[in-house]
């Protein structure tokens, strides 16, 4: 086994978690309201997506999924579950004590398909996922056997868990500092760059239409 192959598959794994998204905006939210499981199980929800991904790729189904037709439903459904996302915290901010609010949010058991939704309807998943990685695992095929393309595969999504555990944790550990008012700046902020991500989901769509 290549120990760099390995190392490579993971640092891939923690590159498509780490960038600041829609995924990781939807964890911190949570984590400060709710503490490390329903952060976490943003992040599972969203893993799930992209284990589904994983399997549309090896089983050679992507050419259905760039369809344009089927890329622009996929797109209109995300941008309209942020802006929903966008508008229900924006409404937590303006309606008094917004720590009790999301408290109530988190514990309906929401936060797994949440973050699966984000995810399966995220367009910049099928950049990774059928672009970056489709090339990475074509190379992969020729160099290796089905098996062993299986296990790199898998170290990429445990890039992925461990990146989302970091997450989790931080937020869970450090939720305690903050207090109402920071609370209010933080979901306000998060309630705004969900919405930019709805803006941005929104203008792809345009380049379908157009």
């Amino acid at each position: 086994m290549d120990v760099l192959i390995v190392f490579k598959m993971l640092i891939l794994g923690v590159s498509l978690a780490a960038p600041v998204g829609p995924v990781n905006i939807e964890m911190i939210k949570r984590g400060i309201s709710g503490g490390f499981f329903p952060s976490w199980l943003v992040g599972l929800g969203a893993m799930t997506a992209d284990l589904i991904f994983l399997a549309i790729i090896f089983f050679g189904l992507s050419h259905f999924i760039e369809l344009p037709i089927v890329q622009a439903i996929i797109i209109m459904i995300g941008g309209s579950l942020l802006v929903y996302l966008s508008i229900t915290t924006l409404l937590a901010v303006f309606r008094g004590n917004v720590l009790q609010q999301l408290q109530t949010s988190t514990a309906s058991g929401s936060s797994y398909w949440t973050g699966f939704a984000i995810a399966i309807f995220n367009p910049l998943n099928f950049v990774f996922w059928f672009g970056i990685f489709g090339s990475t695992l074509t190379t992969l095929m020729n160099d290796t056997t089905l098996v062993q393309a299986i296990f790199y595969s898998g170290l990429i999504i445990t890039g992925v868990i461990l990146w989302n555990l970091n997450i989790a944790f931080t937020v869970h550990f450090s939720r305690h500092l903050i207090n109402e008012q920071m609370m209010r700046i933080v979901m306000f902020g998060c309630a705004l760059v969900l919405f930019y991500f709805s803006l941005d989901l929104f203008t792809q769509l345009l380049s379908f239409t157009s």
